[in-house]
């Protein structure tokens, strides 16, 4: 069951992070600028400028636990920001602190049900972990509705077959 955990971990880590859709638009935006710049520009780590603007100053170097302060302090101030909700739910599983990150990806999924398909995903790995076995089947089974790459659609089938036979 660990080795299943740590492939769809694996595999989120290299999914896209945007919303469906949106990354294109992303793209287009970002070439419009560094046009209009007359330089190249990286395309923004969050369609939602405010949080890319946290994120950036953490690329850049900036205080880890600074900058989470600022991305909480955003979340709270706005709570309907799923992109604040769902950033925050990834540097809480990243920390360990599955309790919470659980409560933001339950977030952006009442925010944005199928905009975050990796939100499913760390649920269903949490709720796994917490030996939830019918929340984490559900949370799974929604992830790959919501993703075409065969990878992570086949990562996840082998996860959900480890949680059925550990019953």
């Amino acid at each position: 069951m660990v080795a299943a955990a740590a492939v769809v971990t694996g595999l989120l880590l290299l999914a896209p992070r945007t919303p469906a859709g949106q990354a294109e638009k992303n793209r287009a935006e970002a070439q419009a600028k560094a046009g209009e710049a007359g330089h190249e520009h990286d395309k923004p780590s969050s369609p939602d400028p405010k949080v890319a603007a946290i994120l950036d100053e953490l690329a850049r170097g900036g205080a880890p636990m600074q900058v989470i302060v600022k991305l909480r302090d955003l979340a709270d101030q706005e709570p309907d920001n799923v992109e604040a909700q769902y950033h925050m739910g990834l540097f809480s599983w990243q920390t360990s602190q599955y309790d919470k990150a659980m409560e933001r990806f339950r977030k952006v999924i009442a925010l944005d049900p199928e905009g975050y398909p990796d939100a499913y995903a760390y649920l269903g790995q949490a709720y796994a972990t917490l030996d939830s076995t019918e929340e984490a089947l559900e949370a799974l089974e929604k992830y790959k509705t919501l993703v075409t790459d065969t990878a992570l659609i086949n990562g996840a089938d082998r996860f959900i077959a480890e949680i059925k036979n550990k019953d």
